[in-house]
């Protein structure tokens, strides 16, 4: 099974939306995805209309594993509520607290079951963020061309080498070079598996700005060759509860996500 975690500091750049199409695309490829929802606002499992007390605390927390739930054949959720908020505070004194997501992923048995899981994120760098990039072979990063999603991008990908590059000051280069200190602690098979410009619009300044921004700090190379455009069809999709696949496979939206599916 490979674990993708989607995650950014700021939210509302798409995090949840990527989350939802990309599990879509690859069960429709007959994959096997399992989609965890780590986020307290629990939009995801809104989403899928899946909130369950079998949920994502007890598989953090819980003596028994969580049977996830049946989207479909091939996609299946373990939800989240508002009680996933007090993860952090359970796994305070734990031994081994970052990987005990990762632990619990193999004792279930779900890294055979699946093909795929996708760990979608909240907006925040605590315990259950760093339990799912430990987890992670892969971190998928989210990015809207304003400034405090630029930040966000920073601030979590200095938390993947937490222990060594917390100082101030630190330039993303840096930040991406100390990746092989976490590769070679908790996590040897991390990867950032791009950064993905979301809700663009090539005809403002702003996205020109953020590309030359990543460009300069050496991590054009992590970006993602897919732009997922701004496009209606996402939101009408949403209030639908349906992917934008099956809302319009024509959309620009569907185009997008469908070239990014294929990197």
């Amino acid at each position: 099974m490979k674990t993708i975690t989607i995650t950014n500091l700021k939210g509302g750049v798409g995090k949840t939306t990527t989350a939802i199409n990309l599990a879509h695309r690859l069960a429709s490829e007959d994959k096997r995805v399992l989609l965890l929802d780590t986020d307290p606002q629990a939009n995801l499992s809104r989403f899928f209309n899946a909130q369950s007390e079998r949920n994502i605390y007890q598989l953090f927390i819980g003596k028994t594993i969580p049977q996830p739930y049946a989207i479909s054949d091939n996609l299946h959720i373990i939800s989240s509520d508002m009680e996933t908020a007090t993860i952090n505070f359970r796994l305070i004194g734990q031994m081994a607290w970052h990987s005990v997501l990762r632990n619990k992923l193999v004792s279930s048995g779900f890294t055979a079951l699946y093909d795929y899981c996708i760990i979608d994120c909240p907006p925040a760098l605590d315990m259950i963020v760093t339990n799912a990039l430990t987890a992670a072979d892969y971190v998928l990063i989210p990015l809207t061309s304003g400034q405090f999603a630029y930040d966000g991008l920073r601030n979590i990908i200095d938390r993947i080498d937490a222990v060594s590059m917390r100082e101030e000051g630190i330039t993303l280069s840096e930040a991406v070079a100390a990746l092989d200190e976490i590769k070679e602690s908790a996590n040897p098979h991390i990867e950032i598996l791009g950064i993905l410009l979301t809700m663009v619009s090539e005809r403002t300044r702003a996205v020109k700005t953020a590309k030359d921004m990543l460009k300069e700090h050496g991590l054009d190379i992590k970006t993602c060759e897919a732009r997922i455009r701004q496009c209606e069809a996402f939101k009408q999709a949403e209030l639908k509860h349906i992917s934008i696949f099956d809302y319009d496979p024509k959309s620009n939206g569907a185009c997008d996500m469908e070239t990014f599916s294929q990197e």
